[in-house]
């Protein structure tokens, strides 16, 4: 089913509203729908979002593990900049629930080397 992209981002609103009031199961429910629903030939930077979104809801559950593997698919083929450095610290809070620590201040540090923090 053909979803127009302004319908895909108002439901990407209401995800993350859901997500910013604690309703973190109707927000991956939300966020989950628009993933179904993006056409193989969506712009990578919505696909990006959509998993983005996906992760930040999976670290509010407490899901690390599929907070990484959703933030393997919002990085696929993307060229990160410094705006993006906000992934990393997803990435470590992710990797710090599984245990994995020394991977978990590499990103901290890679953060820390897009936000220009030498501190």
């Amino acid at each position: 089913m053909a979803v127009a992209p302004e319908c895909r981002r108002t439901l990407s609103v209401l995800g993350y509203l859901y997500l910013r009031m604690g309703r973190h199961e109707s927000a991956r429910r939300t966020f989950a729908a628009i993933a179904a629903l993006l056409p193989e030939d969506a712009p990578k930077a919505e696909v990006s979002l959509v998993y983005r979104n996906l992760a930040a809801v999976a670290m509010a559950e407490g899901d690390g593990a599929a907070a990484l593997d959703h933030l393997h698919k919002a990085l696929d083929g993307m060229v990160l900049t410094s705006a993006d450095a906000a992934l990393h610290l997803l990435r470590a809070q992710a990797l710090w629930q599984q245990g994995r620590h020394d991977e978990a201040h590499g990103a901290v540090e890679t953060y820390r080397h897009l936000t220009g923090d030498r501190s």
